[in-house]
């Protein structure tokens, strides 16, 4: 039980329920006052090769109040030297979760509480942040934005393209340049097992997010290439994370698998988008 909290960061499966009874986590909201508060949101636009596209957003966003946006810059601080809760979107990293549906996923995995339950042992010594995703697709391919963009000014949510920043949130070890994408599969079941609706829901998400980011994104990827120490240290290169701090990186991640991942990419670049999926080649 305790290998199984050490090894996965974002989704803690159903390994932890034991322990997770042990101590009273706050409820930062229930999943049900989450749903009554759903928006949906329409977006629109154009692909490199003229193509254009749109896309419905159902936004059910986690509240995030000063308690939250303290705990995130103690998390970047303490793991990145980072003095900023900002994210600058260089990549966007895919998850999975095996919980069966999109409560479960956000009920088992900390994203709804306020604070990363204290037995989940080398994840809470990290930081004190919980788990969190700026987006979820479900299983019939519905788009679920958890932790929408604000504007510049932070006074509100803004999908303006020219007029908006993302909150760093903890997935892939809270990386501050990662936009999170998680996917809800069977309970208890593979981590690959994507939908066909998935796929494609992931790819269109890619491509708004490679828009909306103005080039910025230069790499998709899935959490699982980084049990790898080569590609694991690239990455750190790459976006000079020189000062992340190692004792807390999460291994032993499946997430959505080297195919899913091909599949999402080469849909990606069918439209023209010039994107990347390896920063180290395994020789």
């Amino acid at each position: 039980m305790k290998k199984a909290c050490f090894l996965f960061l974002l989704t803690a499966s159903l390994a932890c329920p034991g322990q997770e009874r042990n101590e009273v986590l706050i409820t930062k909201i229930s999943f049900s006052e989450l749903e009554k508060k759903l928006i949906t949101r329409e977006v629109e636009w154009t692909n490199p090769d003229g193509r254009k596209e749109s896309m419905t957003i159902l936004e059910m966003a986690i509240p995030v109040d000063q308690k939250m946006k303290e705990l995130t810059l103690d998390f970047v601080v303490s793991n990145y030297h980072i003095d900023s809760i900002w994210l600058h979107p260089r990549m966007i990293v895919f998850h999975s979760m095996d919980l069966g549906n999109l409560q479960n996923s956000l009920e088992f995995s900390s994203l709804l509480h306020d604070h990363m339950p204290e037995t989940w042992t080398t994840l809470y010594l990290a930081g004190k942040l919980p788990n969190g995703a700026h987006f979820i697709v479900e299983k019939n391919g519905n788009i679920v934005c958890l932790t929408p963009p604000v504007s510049l000014d932070g006074a509100r949510i803004s999908y303006n393209k020219n007029n908006h920043k993302w909150l760093i949130r903890r997935h892939q070890d809270g990386n501050p340049v990662a936009l999170g994408v998680e996917n809800v599969t069977d309970r208890n079941g593979d981590f690959t097992d994507l939908t066909a609706e998935q796929i494609e829901s992931n790819a269109k998400l890619a491509r708004w997010l490679l828009w909306m980011e103005n080039g910025s994104i230069e790499f998709l990827t899935s959490h699982h290439q980084f049990n790898n120490d080569k590609e694991f240290n690239r990455m750190l290169e790459v976006f000079s994370l020189k000062h992340y701090q190692r004792r807390y990186r999460t291994l032993g991640r499946k997430d959505i698998g080297r195919e899913n991942l091909l599949k999402i990419t080469q849909k990606v670049e069918a439209v023209n988008y010039k994107i990347k999926s390896r920063f180290a080649i395994e020789h």
